[in-house]
């Protein structure tokens, strides 16, 4: 499994948010591309950025800053926030994005998805931002009538095979992540599609959540809080899960 650090960006400096709440913002650094150098250094095998002002408005804002993070490293990094149109999506792959995540736009507009998906194979990753049993959009601020398990089995009907899942009301906790939700994802998408990746994020605070997510089916995990204030050694999980010690 993948220990993939996250680098949300907001204002151009690089925060957490708590459960979402843009008015619980931490502020961990004013330069995200130089977080992007430390935690390549270290090993992590790809990093998770979004633009938390692109999803709350609706397009890409801090595209500078998500452009000298792209610049400053040589892994893999994948994209979101405010990730609506195919234009932004040819962007940021063009400025060096490995993976675009599409979040609102996966859900509401099924013609783009499908094109995406077409027009970029291999490039698309969609978001299953869930806040208890119903999935959240708009920068987490609305709620669809639709269920995390819904909304995967039609977006894998559309051919997606990269999610990344997020429990909104444990991101950005340290409160431990969500496993039940996670097992009864990661054994749907298996038992539909073998080949597809569940990248999950929110509530993780140790390596033995880590190790907890990998014996539930996660395929990557993505940390944020845990990693910013020292409750979690990257170095120390990676070499963890690397080792098979799982």
């Amino acid at each position: 499994m993948e220990v993939i650090p996250a680098i949300d960006i907001m204002g151009g400096r690089c925060v957490r948010l708590a459960q979402g709440d843009y008015g619980r913002a931490t502020v961990y650094a004013d330069d995200p591309a130089a977080v992007a150098r430390r935690f390549q250094a270290v090993g992590a095998p790809r990093l998770h950025v979004v633009d938390l002002d692109g999803a709350r408005e609706g397009r890409p804002v801090n595209r500078q800053a998500v452009a000298a993070v792209l610049a400053a490293v040589s892994l893999p990094v994948q994209v979101g926030g405010g990730v609506r149109t195919l234009e932004d999506i040819a962007a940021y792959l063009e400025m060096g994005a490995d993976r675009c995540v599409l979040g609102t736009a996966a859900v509401e507009d099924e013609a783009l998805l499908r094109e995406a998906l077409r027009r970029f194979p291999g490039r698309i990753a969609v978001a299953v931002d869930a806040r208890g049993e119903r999935v959240a959009t708009h920068g987490w601020l609305r709620e669809a009538e639709l269920s995390p398990a819904a909304l995967v089995e039609r977006l894998l009907a559309l051919g997606a095979r990269v999610f990344v899942y997020t429990d909104v009301l444990r991101d950005g906790t340290l409160a431990r992540p969500n496993l039940e939700g996670v097992r009864r994802l990661a054994e749907g998408l298996k038992a539909r599609a073998p080949d597809a990746l569940l990248l999950c994020a929110g509530g993780v605070s140790s390596l033995a959540d880590l190790l907890a997510l990998a014996e539930a089916g996660a395929d990557g995990a993505i940390v944020g809080r845990a990693l910013y204030t020292g409750d979690l050694d990257l170095a120390q999980a990676l070499a963890a899960l690397t080792s098979g010690n799982r």
